[in-house]
């Protein structure tokens, strides 16, 4: 189930103003990693696995990125689900992969426009 983190259905909640960006790097093989640190909330009485989307629109359209929609991963192995008690809050370290566009920067040094949660059930 995809929800994006800003709508009142969620349980999940992407808190920008607590979120700040990390890093930033091309690899050899022409992949973008975005490093964030994104604070979550978890607004429900459950634990909650997910899985991030980070959403770049600014980059995408700056010609960084060839898509708006990045994956998100914790640590080197690239893990891809995440885990957060009940009413609970963590900021986590996110690497946010893609491929590289055109140009070789990035235009900000922002947390992504939006979030969007995908929950494992």
């Amino acid at each position: 189930m995809l929800i994006r983190g800003d709508e009142n259905q969620s349980p999940l909640e992407y808190i920008k103003k607590d979120s700040y960006h990390s890093e930033f790097k091309i690899t050899k093989n022409n992949e973008v990693i975005i490093t964030e640190e994104i604070h979550i909330q978890n607004r429900s009485n459950d634990l909650q696995n997910f899985r991030v989307i980070g959403i770049y629109l600014e980059d995408f359209n700056q010609g960084l990125l060839t898509t708006e929609k990045l994956n998100g991963y914790i640590g080197n192995r690239k893990q891809e689900i995440l885990e957060l008690g009940a009413n609970q809050e963590k900021t986590f370290k996110i690497n946010f992969i893609g491929n590289k566009g055109a140009i070789n920067t990035k235009q900000d040094r922002n947390p992504p426009e939006d979030i969007v949660f995908e929950i494992i059930e």
